[in-house]
Formats: structure tokens, C-alpha cells, sequence
């Protein structure tokens, strides 16, 4: 979350490139992939969908005419509409509840862009199948009841929403659930709570607000709390104080993901040091490409990968945006997504746009139906229809049953951690 101000998207966009010569796992290629249903291809026996695959028709929701345009002006697009609508597509954060609670936001109808980048209708014609809903605390509201209060509200005004939408959208809590809400066709939203000043320092908050749903938690928002640094503001602790250090290992014997996203560089490897589950970034991009703090090193993304955790590109066009290279557009986007797949392996990289929690998104990528255009510029870059599944949604799903398998395994290396907290 950056602000509920007024939100603006994009709608040109940039000319893809050509192919890359390699594709990103360093074998040579001479362009991207060939279609799935060429001549050479439907000779040989149909594989098995991947598992990051959804297990439903995959049926292209964006309107005829433009899909017929689409497949007018290049070939690929048969290829990368098939790859996306047959995904399972999982974004990893969505500020959206923020405007439920404060604005009276109804995810049911359709919206324009200027009024707020995603609702249910959008979410099914851009193929979103998925997505962490935001939770969001300010860091004004301190580390005390008001706070607590703020994340509670928040996540009634979600379910009453998912009530009131229930032929359409559900709560998920797994990721079990996940697949099996996509398989029937209905959009699955999950609770991440971003600013872990709400969870009071309590260990009992945490696992309260766990019952309630949340399964990840930003550690820090944009302020540095008592037991986490924040990225952008002064440091405290020099990383996570042995307080800090407790509440993660609690996240991981509650199934609940450590987000590091607005963390320090410091709180981010003293979390990787302490948790015994992969840990994510829900909205973070490459600081290699944009020198913003709230972006990630190469050595983090590198550090991330040892970790088996997850970074989830945020789309918000200050932290894509490359320096000389003008306003952010969708290709920028691209770029990072490339830059992490390149330096953390294509295992380790997802979508995080930030949807509703940004005042301005990328042109070409100004809302949720724009996602399939990503698929595209992947697939044009020379990604395999494998890798893209990874990217767009398997890889979420894959953290998310590494936190829950943690849980179902309390049991920890009790001496190792003592030795750490010394």
C-alpha cells in the first residue's frame, strides 16, 4: 500500500521487443517457443498440465474483439491467451479492502480504471484467479489496540464483501483452497496483513488474527516498530530485535508466510536467518533497475533463492521505472520480472501489483484485465509456456503449502535458534 489517493491507469503501451537470444535458463534458442498446436506439436502426445495449471477449461474471458485483434496482429497470442486463461494466475497484493472500508468500494460491479484497478468482473476478463487482499494498517495507528482494531475492521469489510459475492468469490485459506475455487470458477481471495505494528508485538494476536485467515504479514509498513527496521525509515535494531525474531518463528509454527516487503536490508536478512519456511516479498521489484529502497538487491534476490522464497514484482511505475528511460510502461515491468528470474532463477518470482494501492500503474498496464499482456511480453522474451505457469501463480501456491507443511511441523532446531538469538 502507498496511498488510497486518486488512481490512474495507463492504457498505451510500448512495442515489445524481439525474442531474446537464450532463453532465461541459458540453453540457446533462436526465439521464443513455438506454438502449442503447430503441426510438429499436435503429432506428439498432449503432456499432462503442469500443477501450477488450473484444472478448468481455461476459457479466453476477454471480449471477441479484441481477442480476434490481438491474434490479428501476432500468432503468439494464441499461445499466450492459452498459457494465461489456463494458469492459475495469483497476485500478491491488492490494496482493494482500504476501499471497501473507506469509500463503501463494491468488488461486484465493474469499475473504471480511474476509480480503482480491480473488482470481480475485471479480475475474470484479465484472468486473475487469485489474489492476496491487503489487509492494510498505517503506521500511524502505533503498535496497540488501534491498530489491532484497524486490521479487524479490515478483514470483516472483506468477508462481508465475499459474503454478499459468494457465487463468485470465496475466502481461501490454503492452498488447496485456492485450486479448488478456480477449478469452480470463482475467484479466490486470501488476507495478508501489511504492517506487523498491528500484531502489537503479541504472539497471541498473531495467531488470532491467523484463525481469522491471514496468511502472510508484511513485518513493517513504511515506520520502524519495536522489534522491526523498516526500509524507509530510521533504524532501530539493526534488523529484527530478538522480539522480531520470536514473532517469525511464530508465523512459521502458525503456517503464516513472513512478507519483507518496506523491511529493511537488515530485518530482511535477519528473517531469512531466523525462519524455517520461504519467505516472500508480496510487492517488491529490482533495485538493479530502479535504486529505490523499497526494491531488492541482486544479493537479496540471490539470498531469497537459497531461502526457496518468493519476490512478487510490484507494478506502482516509481519502483519500475529505469533511469532515462521516461514514464513506466508495461515493458518495464517485463524487465523486472526478467532481471529476478535471471538472478533468483524463474522458481522465485511471481506478481505483486499493488492494484488499489497506488496512484499510478505503468501504461499498458492500468488495471486487472491487463495481466494477459504479460503473459505475452514472457512468452515474446522467450519463456517456456512451464516457466510462465511458475511465474504467473505456481510459485505462489508453492510457498504457500511450504508455510502450511511448516506448520503441520512445529518441531524446530531449538539450539540452532538459541544460538542465533545470542
Amino acid at each position: 500500500m502507498l496511498c488510497a489517493a486518486l488512481l490512474v491507469g495507463g492504457t498505451g503501451c510500448r512495442g515489445a521487443p524481439d525474442a531474446r537470444t537464450r532463453f532465461p535458463n541459458g540453453n540457446a534458442a533462436t526465439g521464443p517457443a513455438p506454438l502449442a498446436d503447430t503441426a510438429a506439436d499436435t503429432a506428439r502426445p498432449a503432456s499432462p498440465p503442469p500443477k501450477a495449471a488450473m484444472l478448468d477449461s481455461g476459457t479466453v474471458a476477454l471480449p471477441d474483439s479484441q481477442r480476434r485483434a490481438l491474434l490479428k496482429k501476432d500468432s503468439l497470442w494464441q499461445k499466450a491467451l492459452r498459457v494465461h486463461y489456463r494458469a492459475l494466475v495469483f497476485d500478491g497484493h491488492a490494496d482493494t479492502p482500504t476501499l471497501m472500508a473507506e469509500e463503501g468500494y463494491d468488488i461486484g460491479p465493474r469499475h473504471a480504471p480511474a476509480e480503482a484497478h480491480l473488482d470481480l468482473p475485471r479480475m475474470k476478463e484479465g484472468g486473475l484467479d487469485a489474489v492476496f487482499f491487503s489487509i492494510y494498517v498505517p503506521s500511524y495507528l502505533g503498535e496497540g489496540r488501534r491498530a489491532s482494531a484497524r486490521a479487524r475492521r479490515l478483514i470483516r469489510t472483506t468477508k462481508q464483501q465475499l459474503e454478499k459475492h459468494s457465487g463468485r468469490a470465496a475466502l481461501a485459506t490454503s492452498a488447496e483452497e485456492v485450486r479448488r475455487l478456480a477449478r469452480n470458477g470463482k475467484r479466490a481471495v486470501l488476507l495478508g496483513l501489511e504492517g506487523g505494528h498491528a500484531l502489537a508485538a503479541s504472539e497471541d494476536t498473531l495467531r488470532a488474527l491467523a484463525r481469522q485467515g491471514v496468511r502472510y504479514v508484511t513485518l513493517t509498513h513504511i515506520g520502524t516498530t519495536s522489534w522491526a527496521d523498516a526500509a524507509t525509515d530510521t533504524p532501530r535494531h539493526g534488523g529484527l530485535a530478538p522480539k522480531g525474531e520470536d514473532l517469525v518463528r511464530a508465523m512459521n509454527d502458525a503456517g503464516v508466510l513472513v512478507d519483507l516487503s518496506h523491511a529493511s536490508d537488515s530485518t530482511f536478512y535477519d528473517a531469512l536467518a531466523v525462519s524455517r519456511a520461504p519467505v516472500i516479498l508480496s510487492h517488491s521489484s529490482a533495485r538493479a533497475l530502479t535504486p529505490e529502497a523499497r526494491n531488492v538487491t541482486d544479493d537479496m534476490l540471490r539470498a531469497l533463492a537459497e531461502n526457496n522464497g518468493l519476490v512478487m514484482i510490484n507494478f506502482y511505475d516509481e519502483y519500475v521505472e529505469q533511469p532515462g528511460g521516461g514514464p513506466a510502461a508495461l515493458e518495464d515491468v517485463l524487465d523486472h520480472l526478467d532481471h529476478a528470474a535471471q538472478v533468483a532463477g524463474v522458481e522465485h518470482v511471481g506478481l505483486g501489483s499493488d492494484f488499489d494501492g497506488v496512484p499510478r500503474l505503468p501504461a499498458g498496464l492500468g488495471d486487472a484485465t491487463r495481466l494477459p499482456w504479460l503473459t505475452y511480453g514472457l512468452l515474446k522474451r522467450g519463456y517456456t509456456a512451464e516457466e510462465v505457469y511458475k511465474i504467473l501463480g505456481g510459485n505462489a501456491l508453492r510457498v504457500l503449502e511450504a508455510a502450511e507443511s511448516r506448520a503441520a511441523k512445529p518441531e524446530r532446531d531449538d539450539s540452532v535458534a538459541a544460538a542465533r538469538r545470542r
